[in-house]
Parts: C-alpha cells; sequence; structure tokens
C-alpha cells in the first residue's frame, strides 16, 4: 500500500520543477552570453570579427592538391609567402564563387605590378572535394586566368583535413540541398603561421589586397 504524500513532500514536486527550470535558463543565458561575447556578436561574421582582434583563429598547416594534382603549400610550409587572400569556392557554384573568381582576377593584375606584392599569395580552396578534382579545379583556373605565380587553387587532401581547416578559420558551409552549398564568400587574410589576420567581404577586395600587401612589408622588414 503506497504512501500518501504528505503537505511537505506534495508542494516539493513543482518547487523542484521551477528551480529546474530557472538553473536551465540561467545556463542557456551564460552560454548565450559567451557565445556573443557579453550580447554584443549575434552573428557568426560578427563574431568572428571579434576573434580576429583578439587574435583567436589559426589554421594548422593545412595538405592541399593543386589542380596538377600535385601537393600544394601554403602557410607554415612555404617561405617564399608572408600573406594569404584566402577564399573558399566550389567550382559548379554560379553565383558568389563566379564572383570571386573575377575579382581575384583583378587582384592579380594589380599584383603583377607592384614589387611589393612579391610575398602574397591568392589561394582559392574548394569545399567541394567530391567533385572538384584537379581537372575541375584546372578549368576553373582557365575560366578566370589564374597565374599559378600568384593565385593558387587547391582542395583539401582529405575530408579531415578540410574539417579542420574550416573550423579553425569560423567557416561555415551548409549544402543546399540541391548538391552545392551555402557558404560565405568572404576573403581571409592569413598570415605565414596560419592564423587570420582580417575578413573582407568579396567586394571588397581592394582593401583585401592592401592590407595583405601591408602584412607582407611587416613580414620581411620592407
Amino acid at each position: 500500500m503506497s504512501a500518501t504524500p504528505t503537505p511537505d513532500t506534495a508542494g516539493w514536486a513543482p518547487r523542484a520543477s521551477a528551480l529546474l527550470c530557472l538553473l536551465m535558463a540561467a545556463l542557456l543565458v551564460a552560454g548565450l552570453y559567451h557565445w556573443t561575447v557579453g550580447f554584443e556578436r549575434w552573428t557568426f561574421e560578427s563574431r568572428r570579427h571579434w576573434q580576429i582582434g583578439q587574435q583567436r583563429l589559426q589554421a594548422a598547416p593545412v595538405a592541399l592538391i593543386d589542380s596538377r594534382g600535385e601537393p600544394l603549400p601554403a602557410w607554415g610550409t612555404n617561405t617564399a609567402a608572408q600573406a594569404y587572400l584566402v577564399d573558399f569556392i566550389y567550382t559548379r557554384c554560379p553565383s558568389v564563387c563566379q564572383a570571386l573568381g573575377s575579382h581575384y582576377q583583378q587582384m592579380q593584375r594589380q599584383m603583377r605590378e607592384r614589387a611589393d606584392a612579391a610575398g602574397v599569395r591568392l589561394l582559392s580552396v574548394s569545399i567541394d572535394r567530391a567533385h572538384d578534382t584537379p581537372a575541375e579545379l584546372a578549368r576553373y583556373a582557365r575560366t578566370h586566368q589564374a597565374d599559378a605565380r600568384w593565385w593558387w587553387l587547391g582542395a583539401p587532401a582529405s575530408d579531415a583535413e578540410s574539417d579542420a581547416l574550416l573550423r579553425a578559420l569560423g567557416v561555415v558551409v551548409v549544402p543546399d540541398g540541391l548538391g552545392g552549398f551555402n557558404h560565405n564568400g568572404a576573403i581571409h587574410l592569413i598570415d605565414a603561421d596560419g592564423r587570420l589576420r582580417g575578413l573582407f567581404d568579396f567586394e571588397q577586395w581592394p582593401r583585401a589586397l592592401n592590407a595583405a600587401i601591408a602584412l607582407n612589408r611587416r613580414g620581411t622588414g620592407a
């Protein structure tokens, strides 16, 4: 025969439920406070800009395969470059990736004419390893007249390398359900140690190039 709840035990259940709800709400608020940096950074991009200012985003050297099917050295392994302007693309993308290709072509044109751009490299990294073979990367390079002296194209050598790179730089890539991807069209300024030093909308490519050249000057002591 079960015991009849006393008034004290009968009243404890709703109080415990209320306390649990309060605890969960407090944890949610604390988590939001931390993620939004004091409720000031509510978007991924604004948070990334803050993290850049704090020098919190840094990518380890990444294994890339270029448009010839060969290893492509980048930050941490290439002593010739002090600054990288990196975008994330996939070659079938009909919109932002083609606009980025056009802007990179313009940056490449200016870099050819500037001696102080010798230590800057343009780097387009594919987010679509399954499709973007070296042949597809080479086709994209031809379409946009990429000169390998200035502008490199590569795909991560493995899914693990790709995931680690995107995670380290805070890049969000989401399949669109149609075989493509929703992704950000930003230009990332990365130094020789893999640290993210600047973030620019693709229309801001002149600013991105000037920032890369300034970073290159500091890196070479010029």
